[in-house]
C-alpha cells in the first residue's frame, strides 16, 4: 500500500513539475518581447550613398560586420522564395518549430550515429542571432522556446524580415541587402534568381560557400537552392536552368570607397551633425558630375605639372538648394607622396584676391560707384608691423582707375585704398557675416591686407560666400546630406550649419555681380581671351597667395557656384602661375561641366540701374573735351553729376597732383606741377616716410624690387640732390621721383640743394 502511494506521489510530482514547466514555458512564450531585442543599432553599419542611392562608402558595424536593412522593410519575391526553399520550406504554417523537420532530423541522426541533419527553422536561426546560446541540447531547447515566442508576438512577415536583415553571409557581411551590394553591387530588389539562390545557399555555411574563395562550392549551393525552388513551385525547371546558366556578375572584393574626402569629413563630424546613430546617409553628390570633375582635375593638373603645380581641389554647389553636387579634395586620395589625403576643400589657405569682391560690395553699398576713381599709384600705409606697400599683379601702377576696372583687373593698390577708406574692421565684419568663420583674429591683426587675402580660409567657405553673392547678398547653409536614417529606418533630423541671413544689400550686390561678369573690364589685365571667358556669362574672381603658394578661382551663374584651388599641400611655391593661369583653367572646365544641360539665366537685370556716359579716365560725366566716352551703370540716384575736369578746352590734360608722377612715367603731358610745394610748405620726403619698413620678396627678382622716393621740392626748385648712407649722390629733377635699390639694413637718406650747407630733410627707413 505504501509502495503504491509512493509511486502515485512520484507520478503526481512529475505531473505537477510537467504542468509547471508547461505553464512556465507558456508564460515565457506569452510574455511580451523585450523592447531592445530587435534593436538594430548594435548591428547596423553606416552606408553613405550619392543622391541616386549608389553606395559611396560603408563603415563596418559594431560587430565588425556589414549590415543594412532591406529598404522600407520590403522583401523582394526572389529573395523570399530562395531563403524559404533553402532554409524552412514549412515556414508559413509552423509555430516557430517544425515538428516534422525535428522528427526527420532525429531519425537521420540516429541512423547515422552522428549529427548529419539539422532542423533549425528561420525563427530558430533568428533566435540564435538575437539571443546567442551554447550549442548544446539545453541551448537548442532555449532556442526553440525563443522561436515560439518570436512567432507568437511577430507576424511571419516580420520574422522573415528580421532574419533576412541579420543572416550572416560571409566576409563580415550581415543581411541580404548588405550582401547584395557587397557581392553584386546592387540592391536586393534587383537580384536575379541565381544571385538570390547563391546568397540563400551561403546561409548555412558562409565560409565554405564564399564565392570569392570557393566559387565551386558557392555555385554548388546555388544549384541546390534552385532545385529546391523548383520543388516548392517557385520556379519552373526551365527558369531554374536559365538562372543557373546566367552569369552572376560578381563585383571585385575591394571595399567601396568613392568621394573619399567628403565621406571622410562627414564620418569625422557624425556626433556634431547628430548622425552618430545613422545607418544610412544619402549625400547630395551628383555621381555623373563628380566623376567628370575628378577626370577634369586629373587632366588639367597634367598640363600644369611643368609649372610645379601638384594638386587641386574643387566644389560645385547648386545655388537654389545649397546642395554640394561635386566635392574633390585632391586628385588622388591614395597618393601619399603628394599628400592626397589632405582635403583641399576644407584646408585653411590664404585666398589672395578672391576676397576682394566682399570689400567692393561693401564699398558699393557705402556710396562708391563703378566709376569711382581709385588712385592706383604707389601707396605706403602704416600698419602695426611697419609700412605696407601693396603691389599689383603686373607690377605696374595704373594711375586713376575706375572701381569697375580695378576689381575686374584685380589691381591690388586700389583694393587696399578701398579697405583703408572703409576700415579693416568693417571689411572683416562683412567677411565674417558672409560665412568666413575661420577669420578669428582681430582687425588690427589683418589690417588692410585682409582685402588681399592675408587671412586663412577654406575653399568651402569661399564657395558658400560666393553662393551668397549669387543669391543677392544672402548667405545660407551648404547641404552635403540630403537625408539620413536610423537603424529602424526612420529619418533623422539634419541640423543646419548656420542660419540664413543677409550680409550685403541686394542692389549693391547685383551691381557688384555686373562688374565681376564684365569681360571687357577684365581684359586690360588678363586679355579678352582669358580662362574666365565661357560660352555663358559668369561672375568670377581669381586669387593668388603670397609667393605663389596657392591659386584660387571662384564664381557663379544664377544656377551654380564653383570654387577651385590649385597648389601643393606641402607649401612648395608654383612656378610662374597666377590665379588666372593656374586655377582659372580648372575653374572654367569645372563650371562648364556644372552647367552642362542647363540654360544659363541672366545674371543681372540692368533695368534696375541708371546709365550715364562717362569719361574713362576721370570717371565723371563725359564732356565735350573728352577724347572718348563709355556707358556705365549705377544704382538709381548715384550717377555722377559733374562733367570731366581732367580734359581741358585747350586740349591739355590735368590729372591733378596725385597722378602727376604717374602721368609723366606714362609719357602723358599734364599741366599739373604740384610736385613743388606751395607758399609756406616745407620741403621733405613724401616717400619713404621716416620709420617706414620695406620687405624684400624672395620669390621676385631683385631688379623688380626697389625703394620708391618722392619728395616735396622747394617752390621754384629745378634741381635737388639725394645723398645715401653709402656716400652716393643722386640728382633729382621735376617731378622729383626716383627709385633706390632695396638693400637690406637700416638706411638713412638726405635731401639737399646743390651747394647747400645742410640737408633740407632727412628720413630713416629699414629694408628687410
Amino acid at each position: 500500500m505504501r509502495k503504491r502511494l509512493t509511486l502515485r506521489g512520484a507520478v503526481r510530482a512529475v505531473a505537477v513539475l510537467a504542468a509547471l514547466l508547461v505553464v512556465g514555458c507558456a508564460g515565457f512564450i506569452a510574455w511580451p518581447l523585450p523592447g531592445t531585442l530587435l534593436s538594430r543599432e548594435a548591428l547596423s553599419s553606416l552606408v553613405l550613398t550619392d543622391r541616386t542611392g549608389h553606395a559611396l562608402r560603408e563603415v563596418l558595424s559594431r560587430e565588425d560586420g556589414r549590415s543594412v536593412g532591406l529598404p522600407e522593410g520590403r522583401i523582394p519575391p526572389k529573395v523570399r522564395q530562395a531563403f524559404i526553399a533553402a532554409e524552412d520550406q514549412r515556414f508559413t504554417w509552423h509555430p516557430g518549430v517544425d515538428v516534422v523537420a525535428v522528427a526527420r532530423a532525429a531519425r537521420d541522426n540516429v541512423s547515422a550515429g552522428r549529427i548529419v541533419s539539422g532542423a533549425s527553422t528561420i525563427p530558430q536561426q533568428l533566435a540564435r542571432r538575437l539571443v546567442p546560446r551554447e550549442r548544446s541540447w539545453w541551448g537548442k531547447a532555449g532556442e526553440a522556446l525563443w522561436a515560439l515566442r518570436l512567432t507568437a508576438h511577430l507576424s511571419k512577415e516580420q520574422v522573415l524580415l528580421e532574419y533576412l536583415d541579420r543572416v550572416p553571409l560571409g566576409n563580415s557581411t550581415f543581411g541580404v541587402e548588405a550582401a547584395a551590394r557587397r557581392y553584386f553591387g546592387r540592391p536586393a530588389e534587383r537580384l536575379s534568381a541565381g544571385q538570390a539562390a547563391l546568397l540563400a545557399g551561403m546561409a548555412r555555411s558562409p565560409a565554405r560557400r564564399d564565392p570569392y574563395r570557393r566559387p565551386e562550392m558557392a555555385n554548388a549551393g546555388m544549384r541546390d537552392v534552385l532545385s529546391r525552388m523548383v520543388e516548392e513551385g517557385f520556379l519552373t525547371k526551365e527558369e531554374a536552368k536559365a538562372a543557373e546558366e546566367t552569369p552572376l556578375d560578381l563585383v571585385p572584393p575591394e571595399r567601396v570607397f568613392e568621394v573619399p574626402h567628403l565621406t571622410t569629413a562627414l564620418l569625422q563630424r557624425l556626433p556634431e551633425l547628430g548622425l552618430d546613430r545613422a545607418s544610412r546617409i544619402e549625400t547630395t553628390i551628383d555621381p555623373a558630375l563628380q566623376a567628370a570633375v575628378e577626370k577634369a582635375i586629373t587632366e588639367e593638373l597634367r598640363g600644369l605639372s611643368h609649372r610645379r603645380v601638384g594638386e587641386a581641389a574643387a566644389i560645385v554647389i547648386d545655388n537654389a538648394s545649397g546642395e554640394v553636387l561635386a566635392y574633390v579634395g585632391s586628385s588622388d586620395f591614395l597618393d601619399e607622396e603628394k599628400g592626397g589625403q589632405n582635403d583641399g576643400v576644407r584646408s585653411l589657405r590664404q585666398p589672395g584676391s578672391a576676397l576682394k569682391p566682399f570689400a567692393y560690395g561693401l564699398a558699393l553699398s557705402k556710396g562708391f560707384t563703378p566709376s569711382s576713381v581709385l588712385a592706383d599709384v604707389e601707396v605706403h600705409l602704416a600698419t602695426p608691423g611697419g609700412a605696407y606697400v601693396p603691389k599689383n599683379y603686373d607690377r605696374r601702377a595704373h594711375g586713376p582707375v575706375r572701381l569697375r576696372a580695378a576689381l575686374a583687373s584685380s589691381y591690388n593698390i586700389p583694393a587696399v585704398r578701398v579697405a583703408d577708406a572703409l576700415g579693416p574692421e568693417q571689411v572683416l565684419r562683412v567677411l565674417r557675416e558672409a560665412g568666413f568663420q575661420s577669420l578669428t583674429e582681430s582687425a588690427s591683426h589683418y589690417g588692410v591686407g585682409i582685402v588681399l587675402g592675408n587671412g586663412d580660409v577654406t575653399l568651402r567657405e569661399l564657395a558658400r560666400a560666393y553662393r551668397g553673392l549669387a543669391r543677392g547678398g544672402v548667405v545660407g547653409p551648404l547641404r552635403e546630406v540630403r537625408a539620413a536614417f536610423g537603424p529602424d529606418g526612420r529619418p533623422l533630423r539634419i541640423p543646419q550649419e548656420l542660419e540664413e541671413h543677409r550680409f550685403l544689400a541686394a542692389r549693391p550686390v547685383e551691381l557688384l555681380t555686373d562688374v565681376l561678369a564684365d569681360e571687357a573690364a577684365r581684359a586690360p589685365a588678363f586679355g579678352l581671351d582669358n580662362a574666365l571667358r565661357l560660352p555663358f556669362r559668369v561672375a568670377a574672381k581669381t586669387g593668388t597667395s603670397r609667393a605663389h603658394v596657392d591659386n584660387w578661382a571662384a564664381g557663379f551663374t544664377r544656377e551654380r557656384t564653383v570654387a577651385v584651388w590649385v597648389g601643393n599641400f606641402d607649401g612648395t611655391p608654383m612656378r610662374g602661375v597666377s590665379g588666372i593661369t593656374g586655377a582659372g583653367p580648372v575653374f572654367a572646365r569645372v563650371m562648364a561641366l556644372a552647367m552642362r544641360g542647363l540654360r544659363a539665366a541672366p545674371l543681372v537685370d540692368r533695368s534696375h540701374f541708371e546709365a550715364a556716359e562717362i569719361c574713362p579716365l576721370s570717371g565723371e560725366r563725359a564732356g565735350p573735351n573728352c577724347p572718348g566716352a563709355m556707358k556705365e551703370v549705377y544704382l538709381p540716384g548715384t550717377a555722377p553729376r559733374h562733367t570731366c575736369t581732367m580734359h581741358r578746352g585747350d586740349g591739355s590734360l590735368d590729372v591733378g597732383p596725385a597722378y602727376l608722377a604717374w602721368a609723366q612715367a606714362e609719357g602723358l603731358a599734364s599741366t599739373s606741377v604740384s610736385a613743388e610745394g606751395g607758399p609756406g610748405m616745407q620741403p621733405g620726403f613724401i616717400l619713404p616716410a621716416n620709420g617706414d619698413e620695406f620687405l624684400v620678396e624672395p620669390e621676385l627678382p631683385e631688379s623688380a624690387q626697389a625703394v620708391p622716393v618722392r619728395v616735396m621740392a622747394p617752390q621754384g626748385a629745378k634741381l635737388l640732390e639725394l645723398r645715401t648712407d653709402d656716400g652716393r649722390r643722386i640728382e633729382l629733377r621735376p617731378p622729383f621721383v626716383t627709385r633706390l635699390p632695396a638693400v637690406a639694413g637700416e638706411r638713412r637718406l638726405e635731401l639737399w640743394t646743390p651747394g647747400g650747407s645742410e640737408p633740407l630733410a632727412v628720413t630713416r627707413f629699414r629694408v628687410r
